[in-house]
């Protein structure tokens, strides 16, 4: 604001850096207190983008109703919201891969290789996994729950890219979405109140609602000018196998994968489905989590995502994002009046389902030795060894 002012005022870019370098008196933003202090304005600038950010979100599965919005972390300084506002999602995405997968005849228990593969078609890009670690096999509902990459992207290409971002699409993300492999891994940008639309209808059974967060309008008198119901689809979205599914394997991943320290660190034994998201370099943590009446959601992150954590251990959406979440609805679960959204319970999947998804998350392969491979599959000497040596080096 201060730069656009004195642009307006007719100074040269030149004359604003002049005075953005003098010293001036400002009033700092800080979590506890609102320092006054004395530096330029490049370095208050410098102080800012270290910042870290949140925004948050709840809704009401059945209804739309947006039961709590939050921003950011100080409307005053920060007047940016980070509900509506579009970032990479990063794994919180991979539901959406995994739902195409499912509507497309896919089963829980198909086992997937955890391996590192060139996409030449894809100017030879190779996703890797964020623990760079490989090997055996994972079945869909482990792979989910352990945020394993190489499977959202070999589920990505079974179903095909259109045909995942159309789902997007019905789902609610309203946004670009391009026709890149890279979207598997939440390479997209897209908003929280989206994401919130996505996990409400694997809640709701397969359909979806439209958020609102005004019932009504009146007028100084009290009569209503305009009232707001709860708009649910009528048309189903997915198949309810398909959220029965989602709902399972989502509740899994809160259970024993990314999203457990909502058990073994905040001690919730609800039943909690959700999932957690990081983005590239760590400048982005998520976390989506919902019961069948109430979804919630959760980004952390600096202004620019070019600021970021150093180091996976510190800035993924396990230890960013969901602590939030965590507390939000630890709160919730301390009073009786929102009983009806923490102790909400998921309806028993009939055992057709059940059995689909009695299989374990992951197994051990036997490896082949060269020459195994070289007959088996009747392939030169050259290409097995291009194969293993021609793959791109990741740090």
């Amino acid at each position: 604001a201060r730069y656009q002012q004195s642009a307006e005022a007719g100074l040269t870019n030149d004359s604003i850096v002049q005075q953005f370098k003098d010293s001036s008196s400002f009033t700092l933003f800080g979590y506890d207190v609102h320092p006054d202090t004395t530096m330029t304005a490049i370095d208050s600038l410098a102080y800012y983008v270290k910042i870290l950010h949140a925004g948050f979100a709840s809704l009401e599965t059945e209804t739309g109703k947006i039961k709590s919005w939050v921003g950011g972390i100080d409307h005053k300084y920060f007047q940016y919201d980070h509900v509506t506002s579009r970032r990479q999602p990063g794994s919180v995405f991979k539901p959406v891969v995994y739902a195409t997968a499912l509507e497309n005849g896919a089963s829980p228990c198909d086992f997937y290789a955890n391996d590192s593969v060139v996409y030449e078609a894809y100017d030879n890009w190779t996703p890797a996994n964020a623990d760079y670690s490989y090997g055996g096999e994972y079945s869909m509902k482990g792979a989910i729950a352990n945020s394993v990459n190489t499977v959202a992207v070999k589920l990505l290409f079974e179903s095909g890219i259109p045909e995942v971002k159309q789902m997007a699409q019905t789902l609610g993300i309203q946004g670009d979405i391009p026709a890149e492999p890279s979207i598997a891994l939440g390479t997209a940008s897209v908003s929280l109140l989206e994401l919130l639309s996505v996990y409400s209808v694997f809640a709701n059974g397969g359909f979806a609602v439209v958020p609102y967060y005004v019932q009504r309008i009146e007028d100084s008198e009290g009569n209503v000018l305009e009232s707001f119901e709860p708009q649910r689809s009528n048309r189903r979205i997915i198949e309810e196998r398909t959220a029965v599914i989602m709902n399972e394997m989502l509740q899994h991943v809160v259970n024993t994968g990314t999203g457990s320290g909502l058990r073994t660190r905040y001690g919730l034994n609800q039943q909690i489905a959700g999932k957690t998201g990081t983005t590239q370099n760590q400048s982005d943590g998520w976390f989506i989590g919902y019961t069948p009446k109430l979804v919630a959601g959760v980004w952390v992150g600096a202004e620019i995502p070019s600021v970021h954590f150093r180091t996976l251990s510190l800035g993924q959406g396990s230890h960013t994002a969901l602590p939030i979440w965590a507390n939000f609805f630890g709160s919730l679960s301390k009073t009786k009046d929102y009983n009806h959204y923490t102790r909400a319970t998921f309806s028993v999947p009939a055992d057709s389902i059940w059995n689909l998804l009695d299989c374990e998350d992951f197994r051990e392969i036997e490896e082949e030795n060269l020459f195994d491979e070289l007959f088996r599959n009747e392939r030169s000497l050259r290409e097995i060894i291009r194969d293993i040596f021609g793959r791109k080096r990741r740090d």
